[in-house]
Order: structure tokens, then C-alpha cells, then sequence
């Protein structure tokens, strides 16, 4: 199966990062419990945002939240098709979610699994969304990412995802 990167490839899209407060782009905010902190955006440049949980034992919960810019529009199924190829080639992957349907109604894939990397076993939940503001088509995807018992984090913090275009 394709991976998004590779579908866009193949239809000669390119994806460009947005920045918060960016003209024209969508207004895509997390409300996240006080204990997530923010990363300071320069440690991830092209995220649009990235919070973690204090470290424990060499590792922080994470939530990393990107936004790019087609170079011309893509066919948000067929995209959105693509979106469970990169987990499914994790090591070990066990899938535990594999939908797609609307987010806040803007076309949405969403897929949620564990797999392991090296010593570590992680719980994962990307949600991907693809978003018409104006006349620009844009790619919201927001990637969970915590130990496998995940006793601090949950897929509900997805649903406080807000999308305005």
C-alpha cells in the first residue's frame, strides 16, 4: 500500500509547513490538561506544535501536531487511504483503530495501534485531516505518542482538536 508522502509524490503535490497564525491558513488548536507542556517551537522546526509530559524513565508522552500546505489539491479519499500504510509498517505493529471518517466535518483518517522500538512498547493515535480554507487545501495530522500502558493519555485528547479554516 502507498504511503501518504508517496501518493503525494506521485500526484506532484507538494506539502509546505504552516506556521500558527499563518494568512489564510486554518486556526488548528489542542486544549490539553495543564500538566502537557509546550515545546519550544524551535526544537521541532516545521511542527505547528509539539507538548509533552514530564520525562520518566528516559521518556516523555508526546503529542506533536502538524500543518502543511498543498502545492494544489489532492483527492482527500485516496489520500486519505494511504493514511495507515507508515503505522503498519511500525515494528510489531497491533492495530487497534483503523477509520476513516469526518472530523468536525472536514474529510479525517484515524488510526490507533501499539508497536515497539527498541526496548520501549508505545501506544500511538495520529488522526489526519484535510482542510479547505479559501482556496488552499491543507493536511492536519496530530500523532499521540506515549508508553504502551498509557495510564496518563488517552485518544479523547484528540477530540479536543479545533480546526477553523
Amino acid at each position: 500500500m502507498t504511503t501518504i508522502a508517496e501518493f503525494l509524490a506521485a500526484a506532484n503535490v507538494q506539502i509546505a509547513p504552516v506556521e500558527p497564525g499563518a494568512a489564510g491558513a486554518p486556526a488548528v488548536t489542542i486544549e490539553l490538561p495543564e500538566e502537557w507542556q509546550a515545546v519550544d517551537r524551535s526544537v521541532f522546526p516545521g511542527a505547528y506544535g509539539v507538548w509533552t509530559l514530564p520525562p520518566a524513565g528516559g521518556w516523555a508522552d508526546n503529542v506533536v501536531l502538524l500543518v502543511g500546505r498543498f502545492s494544489k489539491p489532492a483527492d482527500a479519499q485516496e489520500l486519505l487511504a494511504c493514511a495507515f500504510t507508515d503505522a503498519r509498517a511500525l515494528p510489531k505493529w497491533r492495530e487497534i483503530v483503523a477509520d476513516i471518517a469526518e472530523f468536525e466535518g472536514y474529510p479525517s483518517a484515524d488510526v490507533v495501534g501499539t508497536y515497539s522500538l527498541e526496548t520501549l512498547d508505545l501506544w500511538v493515535h495520529t488522526r489526519y485531516v484535510v482542510v479547505v480554507a479559501g482556496t488552499e487545501e491543507y493536511l492536519v495530522q496530530i500523532t499521540v505518542t506515549a508508553k504502551a500502558d498509557h495510564e496518563n493519555v488517552d485518544s479523547d485528547l484528540l477530540n479536543n482538536l479545533v480546526i477553523r479554516a
